[in-house]
């Protein structure tokens, strides 16, 4: 395994207040905080973490410089990290602590300085199935006196890393492959109306030159839910989606890249549906206001068929909840999200890297099984699953797969 010995994706800047300022510092009087704190309670800091380890520096400081040695313990603390998520309404698990590496937890700020040594914090890779759990990690601090006479000073006595999970997955072809083509089909749906409802995935497709490459299809009596790259008029580099009766949003995203993962969202409140890529509000329609949508029985994924799903694209993170999630929620969980999510109704990985067959996380929901042009819609059960192309290195921060090969 790689390992990456540089300081990577730290985030020094906090979330919720600012750095501490002279004013603040001459009010103190021989105290001792966390540097990072900037002498403020509640501040965040933030960490990448995926496959390869990553390292950071913490530090003890004092507000004015003493005569002797002080000497404090700096210790990972959960019951910190469960003070935090109280205070904040946030659900962060605490990093096994097998997984964090203190180059020292006696620190001392010598006499005449205002800083310790740096504390080096070592993070060791996260394991596929932490990746894959949707789970956000975080590791949280407390400082101790371990004898100093500068007293601690509290509220800047703890600090949280949130940790920013690196993906990293495998991920099917769907469309039309080197001449063969293929779509998914999740059968078995249970029927559920929606008056409100969520449907997100991220896509990459190689080519935009012909209408109707439809990623996603939902119909039943009286609803539809497609959404596709182009409609009836080219260029069909844009998308477009189809309400049923309820309208369409059309030639949206115009100007659609190949070659360039999009994470794509379609969101309904039952007065508005917007749709949002890569975390930003595209369009949003009253049209389909006050509808009540519905699955039942089948969901298709790349079923506009071969010939018009002419190119190849690679699919992932597919998912439907049955609520409005704000965009402050889609931009948190872009690559993988806890399975059990409140309003979560399916959830398709598609990172088995091997077979035709998309497990649902979601428990005992319907699988997403691949088939070919000779899918039988009369009658499925006598069509055979087929494998799709897959591709490896699915990254969360760009640096793996990128373009279909």
């Amino acid at each position: 395994m790689k390992i990456n010995k540089s300081i990577l994706g730290v985030v020094a800047a906090a979330t919720l207040l600012g750095a501490c300022n002279d004013r603040e510092l001459k009010e103190l009087s021989n105290q001792a905080y966390i540097a990072q704190t900037g002498t403020q309670a509640g501040r965040l800091g933030s960490l990448q973490l995926g496959d390869s380890e990553v390292s950071t520096d913490i530090n003890v400081r004092l507000s004015n410089p003493q005569d002797k040695d002080q000497s404090y313990s700096l210790e990972l603390s959960s019951e910190v990290l469960e003070q935090y998520n109280k205070l904040n309404g946030t659900a962060f698990v605490m990093l096994p602590a097998e997984q964090v590496k203190l180059s020292a937890t006696n620190v001392v700020v010598k006499a005449g300085a205002v800083f310790s040594e740096a504390v080096k914090v070592t993070l060791q890779p996260l394991s596929q199935a932490q990746m894959d759990s949707g789970k956000k990690f975080a590791i949280a601090f407390k400082l101790k006196s371990a004898g100093a006479s500068a007293a601690v000073l509290k509220g800047a006595d703890t600090y949280v890393y949130a940790i920013k999970t690196i993906t990293s997955a495998n991920a099917p072809i769907l469309g039309t492959y080197k001449g063969k083509y293929y779509k998914a089909i999740a059968r078995g749906i249970a029927p559920v109306e929606l008056q409100r409802f969520t449907i997100e995935m991220r896509v990459n497709i190689n080519g935009l030159n012909k209408n109707n490459q439809a990623l996603f299809g939902a119909w039943a009596p009286g609803s539809e839910i497609y959404m596709r790259f182009g409609d009836a008029n080219p260029p069909y580099d844009y998308l477009n989606i189809k309400f049923g009766d309820g309208g369409q949003i059309d030639r949206t995203f115009e100007g659609a890249k190949t070659n360039t993962w999009y994470h794509i969202a379609l969101v309904f409140d039952g007065s508005q549906a917007t749709l949002y890529v890569n975390g930003s509000k595209i369009t949003s329609t009253d049209k389909p206001a006050g509808r009540v949508f519905k699955l039942n029985d089948a969901i298709h994924v790349a079923g506009s068929g071969s010939a018009w799903f002419i190119n190849a694209c690679i699919f992932s993170e597919l998912r439907i909840w049955n609520t409005a999630r704000s965009l402050e929620q889609l931009r948190d969980n872009e690559y993988t999200v806890d399975p059990t999510t409140p309003g979560l109704l399916h959830y398709w990985k598609m990172n088995e890297g091997k077979g035709g067959t998309f497990a649902n996380s979601v428990a005992g929901a319907p699988a997403l099984n691949v088939y070919d042009e000779s899918y039988d819609v009369d009658h499925p059960e006598n069509s055979t699953i087929q494998t799709p192309v897959w591709v490896s290195n699915v990254r969360s921060d760009g640096k793996g797969t990128v373009k279909v090969p």
